[in-house]
């Protein structure tokens, strides 16, 4: 009894600080309640990576941490439609800087928050007048389209995508039909089915981008129909995907071969996937099509998912490794999972798949011998990821090939020959196929102003020491005029990297 006394005390004489302080909204100054507050350490030089306490703020927007031990910390909020705040923030998309806690020392800080940014404008008919319950989707402008954000136009033909990140858009209407039977295609604003002739739109912080005008082009919409073909007794969801959204249906049993048909109608000419699923998962089909007129064709013939087994180079008793992946659809990704190494089964269609590995390792290529990926490789999609095909028919049998002559960045960043600790590093890689083995990496330049990423192919890599991003791509890259350092195999590469502030 008397040691566990002993021990109180000395926890409650532990030296610390305090760290408190109040979040408001930027364009308003009202406090902001219930927003998630993160303390994050900085690594120390040599240590692992420190778990960060969390708080909330309370109805008046005030926050404390009340016993901090010494140590260098970044102040973070977050909350749902607006962009992380934090102490030390240059710009609205950047990071914070670390501050100092020592013994008995206090600490406040005023946080402000901005709103994301949104997209307005108006559905209008051939004569300028607007309609009401017209999808509008928003995709960030590169290929291939992936929704950021939808809306409807309302009773005026206005709409409003927001919580968007800053960047360009193109905005585009899905298919639909009126009450009055008009039939309107996917269109890009301001009027236009292609997107390289489509309006680009900027998305700033705590902004709206206003007049995202749209005239849907009126044209022949689609009607698809089809049979199933499965083992009776288990309810089937089928899917059809596009790059405009996706839509289900659910059939509430498969009593026999054929038996039920499914219907989806209002679809615009262009490329779809189909896929069906019973509810046990023991079943599936997979059909990749293209739509330019009615039919009847969409039959689907589900079978027992595809077995795969795992092929891991070196042998897999020999390497640490952890597979992940995830299936795709044309509207969106799933969740990424762990995908064990042992024999198992997966859905048919596309998915993409990534390994991680030891420290001194990287991922040269993950392929299925039975099956090329289908889907045609367009150059403007910057993956992180290996593309899979799954035949409905059929096993995969999937090879990851290790390699043991990773190279590692072990650098300092540095500002007027000073060391700077706590700023984020981000590391790009040049190659593609180095991009899909370790994607863009980042992380926080320890307290001495250390930082080191390992298991990288050989290759060239972009890396940039920032306070004033959160993210990071070719243009800023080249705005920062980023170095690129050579990586060679078993290799250590040790800059000094100079600070970058953004004018």
């Amino acid at each position: 009894m008397r040691l566990i006394v002993c021990w109180l005390v000395g926890a409650l004489t532990i030296e610390a600080g305090v760290i408190q302080g109040v979040v408001l909204e930027q364009a308003s100054g009202l406090p902001l309640a219930r927003t998630q507050i993160r303390l994050q350490p900085v690594p120390k030089a040599g240590g692992g990576e420190p778990k960060p306490f969390q708080t909330r703020t309370e109805k008046a927007g005030h926050f404390v941490f009340p016993r901090v031990p010494p140590g260098l910390y970044l102040v973070i909020a977050t909350r749902e439609n607006y962009f992380p705040a934090a102490y030390g923030q240059r710009r609205p998309s950047g990071t914070g800087t670390p501050i100092e806690v020592k013994e008995d020392s206090e600490f406040f800080s005023e946080l402000r928050m901005r709103r994301r940014g949104a997209i307005t404008g108006r559905i209008l008919d051939e004569n300028g007048v607007g309609m009401e319950g017209v999808p509008v989707l928003a995709y960030r402008a590169r290929l291939p389209l992936r929704i950021a954000g939808h809306a409807e136009s309302d009773d005026r033909g206005v709409y409003r995508i927001h919580g968007l990140d800053p960047g360009k858009y193109w905005v585009r209407t899905a298919a639909i039909t009126l009450n009055d039977g008009l039939n309107l295609l996917p269109t890009f604003g301001p009027e236009t089915r292609e997107a390289h002739e489509a309006r680009i739109h900027a998305v700033i912080v705590d902004g709206e981008t206003t007049d995202a005008d749209i005239r849907p082009e009126p044209g022949a919409l689609f009607r698809m129909r089809g049979k199933l073909q499965c083992t009776p007794g288990q309810p089937v969801t089928v899917t059809l995907s596009s790059e405009t959204g996706k839509q289900s249906k659910l059939l509430p049993t498969c009593a026999a071969p054929g038996a039920f048909d499914y219907e989806f109608e209002g679809l615009a000419p262009g490329v779809y996937e189909l896929f069906a699923m019973t509810q046990d998962k023991i079943e599936a089909g997979f059909a990749d099509l293209f739509l330019d007129h009615d039919s009847d064709a969409g039959n689907l013939s589900l079978g027992p998912l595809p077995r795969v087994s795992f092929d891991v180079r070196p042998d897999s008793q020999k390497t640490s490794i952890t597979l992940v992946g995830r299936r795709q659809d044309l509207a969106e990704a799933e969740q990424e999972h762990e995908i064990p190494l042992t024999r198992t089964t997966l859905a048919p269609g596309h998915w993409e798949l990534n390994a991680n590995v030891g420290e001194n390792q990287y991922v040269e290529s993950i392929a299925n011998q039975f099956s090329p990926p289908r889907r045609r490789n367009i150059p403007e999609r910057l993956s992180y990821w290996f593309p899979i095909f799954l035949e409905t028919r059929g096993n995969g049998y999937i090879r990851v090939t290790i390699s043991d002559r990773a190279g590692t960045i072990a650098g300092t960043v540095t500002s007027n020959s000073q060391n700077v600790p706590g700023v984020p590093v981000f590391l790009y890689p040049v190659a593609e196929a180095a991009r899909k083995s370790v994607g863009v990496k980042q992380l926080l330049s320890n307290t001495e102003g250390g930082f080191q990423f390992t298991g990288l192919p050989p290759g060239d890599y972009r890396v940039l020491a920032t306070f004033d991003i959160n993210e990071v791509d070719e243009q800023i890259l080249e705005e920062a005029k980023a170095p690129t350092i050579r990586v060679d195999a078993s290799q250590t590469s040790a800059p000094r990297l100079e600070l970058w502030l953004a004018p």
